[in-house]
């Protein structure tokens, strides 16, 4: 089995990719060659990326190709779209298996161990925990009642597959019909042809703040960004952009803004709402009820489930040895 990885970025991004290749590298125990392919990368920050990255990451400029094929692309930045062009980069062609990660994701552990995966469909993906409060995006895509919705952050591409069914050709396709963002796109030309991901490669910040960076195979920095409000941002994250940037221009991006983390008086006030909603439901119960009090916790109102408020049970994910939290109804996972 043939693997790589890539990140695509413009001239803004493109110090970030390189953080998150640099990364990937320093994590990693095998080589497994990777690309960064962007658009309008800076003189200066191309030769802070080669002195990084010591030759390992090879860096391909796509500004003439993307400028030959971005018309018809809704106007949002044509770099966001690079990874839709997979099939037709000519370094990828000996490569059978090809991970995709955006460039604000901070990797813990082997990329290998990602291309390596069991894959018995053409895409590995996480699911997008947010959109499953947000349902009528299945009409606003057209997708079929109950299709799952995956974020495209963290992706494993069964390149065999992918090329045999032409499928990014038709998320290219689906991206200038429809006027969509690459994200949409994928998920209407990929509906029934995603496999899911473990979601610790893809722990999305702005969703998973119970989880720790710690915790994270791949910690998706959704939300604030590490570089900009650092909202969410773990300080350990923090202190290794930090020590990946040392001896770069980038490092003040890096510079913590403010003396703790923030979001941490947030997460404390949820679990301070658990724990009321736990008490109100031992009272209630104790008084010979079987559902919750009335008053929900902020984080359940937050997402709007509807009664009876689940409880929180341990359910192993398949292929992991490691317990998630899985909310249940009367023992049946949500």
């Amino acid at each position: 089995m043939n693997s790589c990885f890539f990140l695509a970025a413009d001239g803004g991004y493109f110090p970030y990719a390189c953080l998150t290749a640099r990364r990937i590298l320093d994590v990693s125990a095998a080589t497994t060659p990777g690309f960064i392919l962007h658009v309008d990368a800076g003189d200066d920050d191309m030769r802070v990326a080669r002195r990084l990255l010591k030759g390992q990451v090879e860096l391909v400029d796509v500004s003439s190709f993307m400028e030959k094929v971005r018309s018809g692309f809704r106007d949002s930045g044509i770099a966001a779209f690079i990874r839709l062009f997979a099939d037709q980069i000519p370094e990828f062609e000996a490569y059978d298996r090809i991970a995709y990660t955006d460039c604000d994701v901070l990797f813990n552990r082997d990329i290998g161990d990602l291309t390596g995966q069991k894959l018995q469909a053409p895409l590995l993906a996480a699911h997008d925990d947010y959109m499953y409060f947000l349902p009528t995006y299945r009409q606003k895509l057209s997708m079929q009642p109950g299709a799952p919705y995956f974020n495209s952050g963290v992706l494993l591409f069964d390149m065999i597959s992918v090329r045999a069914q032409s499928l990014l050709e038709h998320t290219r396709q689906v991206a200038i019909e429809k006027k969509l963002n690459d994200q949409n796109a994928l998920n209407i030309a990929f509906e029934g042809k995603w496999q899911t991901m473990h979601p610790n490669w893809n722990l999305m910040s702005n969703y998973t703040k119970e989880y720790r960076f710690s915790q994270a195979y791949a910690r998706h920095f959704s939300g604030s960004k590490p570089w900009g409000g650092q909202v969410g941002v773990e300080l350990d994250a923090l202190a290794v952009y930090r020590d990946l940037a040392k001896d770069t221009p980038w490092l003040q991006r890096f510079r913590q803004r403010i003396p703790f983390e923030r979001g941490v008086l947030k997460r404390l006030g949820r679990r301070i709402d658990a724990a009321r909603g736990f008490c109100s439901t031992i009272r209630e119960r104790n008084g010979g009820l079987t559902m919750m009090a009335a008053r929900p916790t902020r984080s359940m109102r937050s997402k709007l489930i509807p009664g009876p408020w689940p409880s929180v049970s341990q359910k192993y994910w398949e292929g992991s040895l490691e317990p998630l939290r899985r909310a249940t109804v009367n023992g049946r996972a949500l």
